[in-house]
């Protein structure tokens, strides 16, 4: 091999090991962007927004208007999964809590993200579970599902908690702090 196919040789394999380290960084950045949540579009509602109103279909069939229930009590929104084992686990205990505070502190909203094919499975572990709060089905759009999209539900468990104003109080996503969400209820109530 001559002087000048080696030294070729060598730029090439330098600007390939260049090229591969660039890519490698980008892709490193890209995804601790992605896992802290600096690069998402969207993010959960936050405190002080106002609701945006909606309407969905009941588990058990039947429709629900967000509009009819403003100015009665609280509302908390909780947007779940079937197979979400964090949304599993929190369930019973908002289940309690609800149990515990009465429904005139508050108002629960179980609204579920799995699609309107997964009903009667919803229908079915709401059944088993005996959650007594209101199971509502999150309604698929061409892209995405209504509700996921307005309040900017990322993972799953998401709670929402409203005034009967319509104004947002609470907002948390993943493993709920069901002690902060508590203490914003009865500061609702």
């Amino acid at each position: 091999m001559s002087r000048q196919m080696r030294k070729t040789a060598v730029t090439k394999k330098r600007l390939f090991a260049g090229v591969c380290a660039f890519t490698f960084i980008l892709t490193f950045l890209a995804l601790a962007l992605l896992f802290t949540g600096e690069a998402r579009a969207g993010s959960l509602i936050k405190k002080g927004s106002e609701i945006p109103r909606f309407e969905l279909r009941l588990a058990d069939g039947g429709s629900w208007k967000l509009a009819q229930e403003m100015g009665k009590s609280p509302l908390l929104l909780l947007y779940w999964s079937l197979y979400c084992d964090v949304c599993r686990e929190d369930m019973p205990k908002i289940q309690r809590m609800y149990e515990k505070l009465g429904s005139s502190q508050v108002k629960v909203l179980a609204i579920n993200g799995d699609g309107q094919s997964a009903a009667k499975l919803v229908q079915s572990y709401w059944q088993k579970q005996r959650f007594t709060f209101t199971s509502l089905l999150d309604e698929e759009t061409s892209d995405a599902f209504m509700v996921e999209g307005l309040l900017g539900v990322e993972k799953t468990p998401a709670v929402v908690l409203v005034n009967r104003a319509g104004m947002v109080l609470f907002s948390q996503e993943g493993k709920i702090d069901l002690h902060a969400l508590e203490e914003a209820i009865r500061k609702a109530s």
